[in-house]
């Protein structure tokens, strides 16, 4: 199922909070490394290019990561992985290319990286609606990482604003 591809105002506003538990540093990475050795099938997911960087160097493997080359809109300055999905994405959009490339990263069994031309801000809500057994961490600007575990509450909360895009 491909949802309509634009956000509202409405549904721009909830995302300014967090969806999940605000953590950082040191503290994102122990909550992670304990539930990955209670759930050795438990997939992370990162979306924007600081959070994925972040788990990298500490070691947390990661399923799929999606992101830009940038963070607050500034060309980031490390080195990226070869993406395996090349989409566009506006901002405040879920394209259905993005959709996509998402569907196609979850059903595979290789890690997947999505470089987005344009925005990925917004895949947080697609990925948590689709994403089975997952951590999904995204990046709260100027505030920390945001932590979301995949669960029915959460799956219906995202189906409920991927219902609104127009």
């Amino acid at each position: 199922m491909l949802f309509k591809e634009k956000a509202t105002n409405e549904i721009k506003q909830v995302v300014r909070k967090p969806l999940g538990n605000l953590l950082s540093g040191e503290q994102l990475i122990r909550v992670i490394k304990r539930k990955i050795s209670k759930n050795k099938k438990l997939k992370v997911i990162a979306v924007g290019d600081e959070t994925g960087h972040f788990l990298s160097i500490n070691n947390i493997p990661l399923y799929i990561w999606i992101y830009d080359g940038k963070i607050m809109r500034k060309k980031v300055d490390f080195n990226l992985p070869f993406p395996s999905h090349v989409v566009k994405n506006p901002r405040s959009h879920i394209t259905h290319e993005l959709q996509q490339a998402i569907d196609d990263a979850l059903k595979s069994r290789k890690e997947s990286r999505i470089f987005i031309i344009g925005e990925e801000d917004l895949a947080t809500l697609y990925l948590i609606y689709k994403a089975e057994n997952a951590l999904i961490v995204y990046g709260q600007p100027n505030e920390g990482e945001v932590l979301v575990e995949t669960n029915k509450k959460m799956k219906k909360k995202a189906f409920l604003l991927l219902s609104k895009f127009r």
